[in-house]
Order: C-alpha cells, then sequence, then structure tokens
C-alpha cells in the first residue's frame, strides 16, 4: 500500500497515512450500503449518515494534505463522489418522491449549501496554504494582507504545488456544479 514517493517518509507518517487510508475505505463502503438501498433517498440524510459523509471529507482532507502527490488527487475524487455527487444523484434519481417544502427538500438544500461553504473554504485554504498566486489564472482568489507581515517560504515540491494548482480548478469545477444544482432548484 506504500505509495511512490513514501520511501524517505519517516515511518510513522507512512502509518498514518495507512490508517487515514484505511479509515477512508471504510467509510466508503459504508457510504455504498447506504447509497445501493431501494429507499436510499430517505437513507442519506439520517444522522448517522451525515456524520459518516462527514468524516469521510474530515479524512479526505487529512489525507489530501499529508500527502498530496500520492494521494491528494484520490482523496479529493473520493470526498465529491461519496460526500456530495452521489447524495445529488439519489435525489435527482428520485425527484418524485420529494415534495416541495418537505424536510427532504430542505436537507437537500442545505446539503448544496454546505458543499458550496466548504469547496470556497477549501479553494482559499490550498491557495494560502500553498501561497498561490492566481490572480491571472482566476478572477476569485485568496486575497493576502500585505500588513500581516512577510510570507514564510513554502516547503512544497513542484509536484506538490502542481497538485495544489489543480486542486484549485478541481474546486471551481465543483462549486460550478453545486451552484448548478441549485439554481435548478424549484
Amino acid at each position: 500500500m506504500s505509495g511512490p514517493g513514501q520511501d524517505s517518509e519517516p515511518e510513522a507518517k507512512v502509518l498514518l497515512i495507512k490508517r487515514l487510508y484505511r479509515a477512508v475505505v471504510e467509510s466508503v463502503h459504508k457510504l455504498d450500503v447506504i447509497i445501493g438501498s431501494k429507499a436510499s433517498y430517505r437513507e442519506v440524510f439520517k444522522p448517522e449518515n451525515i456524520s459518516l459523509r462527514n468524516k469521510l471529507r474530515e479524512l479526505c482532507v487529512k489525507l489530501m494534505f499529508l500527502h498530496p502527490v500520492d494521494y491528494g488527487r484520490k482523496a479529493e475524487e473520493l470526498l465529491w463522489r461519496k460526500v456530495y455527487y452521489e447524495v445529488i444523484q439519489v435525489i435527482k434519481t428520485n425527484k418524485k418522491h420529494i415534495h416541495s417544502r418537505s424536510a427532504l427538500e430542505c436537507a437537500y438544500r442545505t446539503h448544496l449549501i454546505a458543499g458550496v461553504g466548504f469547496y470556497q473554504h477549501l479553494l482559499l485554504y490550498i491557495q494560502s496554504h500553498y501561497q498561490l498566486e492566481l490572480q491571472d489564472c482566476i478572477d476569485w482568489t485568496h486575497v493576502t494582507d500585505p500588513l500581516i507581515g512577510r510570507k514564510k517560504p513554502v516547503s512544497a515540491t513542484p509536484k506538490e504545488m502542481e497538485w495544489a494548482q489543480m486542486a484549485c480548478h478541481r474546486c471551481l469545477v465543483y462549486l460550478g456544479d453545486l451552484a448548478w444544482e441549485i439554481l435548478a432548484q424549484p
């Protein structure tokens, strides 16, 4: 299970990465069972299932930043698909069962808005953490305060910086998808 860049990693970090990855896989399997059920549209917003998605989101973010080169992209994909996209698909597939102004519709709207907040925060955090200067690439960037002081040098490899830039791009795509779903609501 060790990735290509882990040979020089401290053993404690490698063990932590493996433990995180195992917890991610376990959470994904539990979510797959929920999504695979016939009445999944009734199940996805139960408190224990929301907690499971929140746990998966937290684990994926930790994994992303602990080893972005080997696990960043996979963690991003699982986070998007299992925490947000599959819930959207379940609700869209079962639209006939969801009544206007019902608790289920409210939970869905809350899910979408929470997703927007999460991805806005993640986008800003990645920009700040890696000190990315994206003013020439995107319209909405992390604005640094010149009064705070000098930036600390980033100790990221070129591959980590490349991941960070592409992760910012993917955050914007996910934000667009979530915005589209919000606008599609009646």
